[in-house]
C-alpha cells in the first residue's frame, strides 16, 4: 500500500489536536498552513473504481465543501499514465485540505452526521459487505510547507494530468534538508520558473513509510508535462542545486504516480 492507515494515524489526530490550538470552529479559516489529508481507495476492479469516483464526485466532495474543505481533488490513475505500472489501475485518490487540525480531525464523524451525505452516497453505504464499492483504505496526513501553505488549484484545463510525488529519507534528518532545499533551497523556486506551480507541498506527519514529503504537480496536458520537466532538467539554478554536497542522500526512493482527475475534482 501506498500509505499506511488506522489506529495510530487516529491516535496522532488525537494527540495532534490537543497540542494545536484551533483559534475557530471546524471548518473556519484558523491557520496560514492547511493539514492535507491525501487517501487512497483500492478497488477489486475498473468498474468498482468508476462507480467509487462517482459517489465522491455526487457525494464526498460537495460534503466536504459542506465542512469548510473548499479544494477536494478526486482522482484515478491507468498504467498508460505511469509508463506501464499497473499498480494503481484500480485506485481512487483523493486529496482534502482543512485550515486546522481539530476540522480535519472531525471530518469523518461530521461526514456520516450529514444525512444529504449519507442519502447522496447510498450506493458506498448499501453496497453488501460481500460486494463493497473497495476493499481498502489507506491515508497520509501532510502539513503544508510555510512557502506552500494552501492547497491551489494551478489548472482547470479538461486534459490536465496531475503528478502525486513522495520522496523518502533514510533519516529524519535527511528528510529535514530535502524540505530545505525545496524551500530555502529555491527548488521550488525554480518549479515555478519551469512552469511546474504546485499544487501542494506537505510534510508527512503519519503514513506509510516516514519520513517523507509529499507534492502534487498539475499539468495543462501532456505536452505541458514533458516541456516543464525538460526545462527542469537542464535549467541551470537546478544543475547548481543538485551539486551541493549538503543536499547530498536526502531522498533515497521518490515514488511518482501520474494522476487524471474525475469529473468533480476541484483539483
Amino acid at each position: 500500500m501506498l500509505f499506511r492507515t488506522g489506529f495510530r494515524v487516529v491516535c496522532l489526530l488525537a494527540v495532534l489536536s490537543c497540542l494545536v490550538s484551533c483559534r475557530t470552529v471546524p471548518g473556519g479559516p484558523c491557520a496560514a498552513r492547511e493539514w492535507v489529508e491525501v487517501k487512497r481507495y483500492v478497488c477489486s476492479s475498473p468498474v468498482k473504481r468508476d462507480a467509487l469516483l462517482a459517489v465522491f464526485d455526487t457525494a464526498l466532495v460537495p460534503a466536504l465543501n459542506r465542512q469548510g474543505a473548499a479544494k477536494v481533488g478526486v482522482f484515478w490513475s491507468a498504467a498508460a499514465l505511469n509508463e506501464g505500472n499497473a499498480e494503481y489501475d484500480t485506485s481512487v485518490f483523493v486529496v482534502a485540505a482543512f485550515p486546522c487540525l481539530k476540522a480535519l480531525a472531525a471530518s469523518e464523524e461530521r461526514l456520516l452526521a450529514d444525512a444529504q451525505y449519507r442519502s447522496d452516497a447510498a450506493a458506498l453505504f448499501d453496497a453488501p459487505m460481500s460486494d463493497p464499492l473497495y476493499t481498502a483504505c489507506s491515508s497520509a496526513l501532510l502539513y503544508a510547507f510555510p512557502t506552500c501553505p494552501r492547497v491551489e488549484q494551478v489548472t482547470d484545463s479538461p486534459d490536465r494530468l496531475l503528478q502525486l510525488r513522495i520522496y523518502n529519507s533514510y533519516t529524519p534528518e535527511r528528510n529535514a534538508k530535502k524540505v530545505e532545499m525545496f524551500e530555502q533551497g529555491g527548488e521550488i523556486d525554480i518549479f515555478r520558473a519551469c512552469g511546474m506551480p504546485p499544487v501542494f507541498f506537505g510534510t508527512a506527519l503519519a503514513g506509510d513509510r516516514l519520513p517523507n514529503l509529499t507534492y502534487l504537480l498539475a499539468f495543462a496536458n501532456q505536452a505541458e508535462k514533458d516541456a516543464a520537466w525538460k526545462l527542469f532538467r537542464e535549467h541551470p539554478a537546478w544543475l547548481k542545486l543538485k551539486a551541493d554536497t549538503q543536499y547530498k542522500d536526502t531522498a533515497n526512493k521518490i515514488t511518482n504516480i501520474v494522476l487524471r482527475p474525475s469529473k468533480g475534482s476541484q483539483l
